[in-house]
């Protein structure tokens, strides 16, 4: 019986693990802003709802993948193999999978005992959230070491271990990863939702809402897409990597924020202006296309420089559906808010090379080391 056990759990799972963990955080970001939208509406609901059902089924292939992890830990991987790094990423997970198991129940409490929540800051969302943020980080950081490995000739198993299909995972992780930075910056920037929950004055709301909710997650996120794109072309080198994750980006946002207001709004005005809207924002992926034809690896630091701040306010814009809605609010604050997000773009691209190391936790390999 033990050996039948030790031969079902060996690394084989390894790439199959990180496979369902990837997949797993991609659902918990859709079904979340898909989520955000569903309360942003103020839709009547209950805990039982579409978007928890996809953002739950995220969470358990997480967690899925978490407890594979655990497993190879303590019974495939030894102290001192020179693979055992690679499940970094499926640990990191587990943590953020602890905290969601905890937000689950505390989510449906909360309902139950409060109903409707306009807000995306409570504690159930909060710990939700940053459980996400956590999976997606260690998904992150795992398919980015897989591919390394790969690339270093170590052996991965025999299922999924391919170069293709561990760029797929990267592209997805990285995307999902962006989205992911875009929900913590969501969160910590809801005024009216820490309002809503700490009972807050509304003069608290009033002195604090044009600054923090309106001005910084603009220029935050400009920062954070920035920063995502420029690891992506550092890590998987390719043309056409970049644009591919700014699509992924745009369609995610395109379906289930600003699609999914078009379909509930249908047949009133806003509904019809989101709808025709649509083909534009997605649209904002040309520029990152064109980043991604001209833009070199090899490129000194003062053109990474100006590419990143040419391209900040796109990723900004592209970084969920909500920078569009605030960018209607505060129209007469666009010139001034372009010059802090060209400066936070350029700083997000200088340290992009230096985060995507950081995934890679060594130097990237030489193109004659590369299969």
């Amino acid at each position: 019986m033990r050996g039948s056990n030790v031969k079902i759990l060996s690394r084989d799972l390894l790439v199959p693990a990180y496979t369902i963990g990837v997949i797993g955080a991609f659902l918990q970001v859709a079904g979340g802003y898909w989520d955000i939208t569903w309360h942003v509406l103020g839709i009547v609901e209950t805990f039982f709802t579409p978007p928890h059902a996809i953002l739950y089924t995220g969470v358990a292939l997480v967690l899925l993948a978490a407890i594979l992890g655990l497993l190879m830990r303590v019974r495939v991987f030894s102290k001192d193999d020179p693979q055992r790094h690679l499940l970094s990423g499926l640990l990191i997970a587990a943590v953020g999978g602890g905290l969601q198991v905890a937000a689950g129940p505390l989510d449906f409490w909360w309902h139950s005992t409060f109903g409707f929540d306009p807000f995306l800051f409570t504690p159930s969302h909060s710990l939700l959230i940053i459980g996400i943020i956590l999976g997606g980080f260690g998904m992150a950081i795992g398919s980015v070491r897989l591919l390394q490995a790969y690339r270093s000739n170590l052996p991965l198993g025999r299922f999924l271990a391919s170069s293709k299909w561990l760029q797929v995972l990267v592209l997805l992780a990285l995307t999902t990863l962006w989205q992911d930075l875009g929900a913590f910056i969501h969160l910590v920037t809801d005024v009216r939702g820490m309002a809503y929950t700490f009972n807050l004055s509304k003069d608290f709301v009033n002195q604090t809402l044009p600054t923090i909710y309106l001005a910084t997650p603009i220029i935050a996120l400009g920062a954070a897409g920035t920063l995502v794109l420029f690891s992506v072309k550092s890590i998987l080198r390719w043309t056409g990597a970049v644009t591919t994750v700014a699509l992924l980006s745009a369609f995610l946002s395109a379906t289930v924020n600003l699609g999914f207001r078009a379909f509930v709004l249908a047949g009133k005005e806003e509904g019809s202006a989101l709808a025709s809207f649509i083909p534009l924002y997605i649209s904002l992926v040309v520029p990152v296309l064109l980043f991604d034809l001209v833009v070199k690896n090899s490129q000194g630091r003062a053109r990474t420089v100006l590419a990143a701040a040419v391209i900040a306010p796109f990723a900004s814009l592209l970084s969920g559906g909500r920078p569009l809605y605030l960018l209607i609010q505060i129209r007469p604050l666009i010139p001034i808010l372009i010059v802090p997000i060209v400066v936070a773009g350029a700083i997000a691209g200088l340290s992009g090379i230096r985060f995507a190391d950081a995934l890679l936790r060594q130097q990237p390999v030489t193109a004659t080391q590369t299969r």
